[in-house]
């Protein structure tokens, strides 16, 4: 029994200076003011030159998808979108909650409201499918029986777009002329 004892004794107090130890190492590589040169030693480049890195972990090191303008529409677009969702849910749930409505309003209130959720998650089915095929950002909208996919990043040919509209005709049921792709612009 005292044999048991001292091991969990050695065991614990090699695990505190094992802590303290990388405590320390973590201290003293995230200083303030510490300058870490995390350039790649590659042949005929000259290694002395220094670079000021302020901290290589901010956003401008690190693949950003929304740093670009794509990016920044696609996010934009997508916000601009949950907004009206959200008004328009506001606007048909104040019509089914209003005592003063008649019963053809708080029915067609319903309608439109199950109409809406099914229209989401139809364009966030069709945004995934879209993205995994094409590998660039997607915003597809779905609007009174008609689709319009928005597709940035990587350029789209002809067998892609066909792709690109076979998903959406599978997924939305909406006829094929009423369905748009468009190409981002740069």
């Amino acid at each position: 029994m005292k044999k048991l004892l001292q091991k969990r004794q050695l065991v614990l107090a090699t695990l505190v200076l094992a802590l303290g130890a990388a405590v320390f190492v973590n201290w003293y590589y995230s200083k303030p003011g510490m300058q870490v040169d995390a350039r790649p030693l590659t042949p005929g480049m000259n290694n002395s030159q220094s670079y000021d890195y302020e901290n290589l972990g901010d956003s401008q090191y690190v693949h950003n998808p929304y740093s670009t303008a794509a990016g920044e529409y696609f996010a934009g677009a997508k916000l601009r979108r949950v907004a009206a969702h959200d008004e328009a849910k506001e606007t048909l749930n104040a019509v089914i909650t209003d005592s003063k409505a008649s019963e053809k309003a708080v029915a067609d209130a319903g309608k439109a409201l199950q109409a809406l959720a099914n229209a989401i998650k139809l364009e966030a089915d069709c945004e995934s499918l879209i993205t995994a095929k094409t590998g660039g950002e997607c915003l597809v909208i779905i609007s009174e029986g008609t689709v319009q996919a928005v597709i940035g990043g990587k350029p789209i040919d002809g067998a892609t777009a066909l792709q690109i509209k076979e998903i959406l005709l599978q997924k939305t049921g909406c006829a094929d002329d009423m369905i748009t792709i468009v190409e981002l612009s740069k």
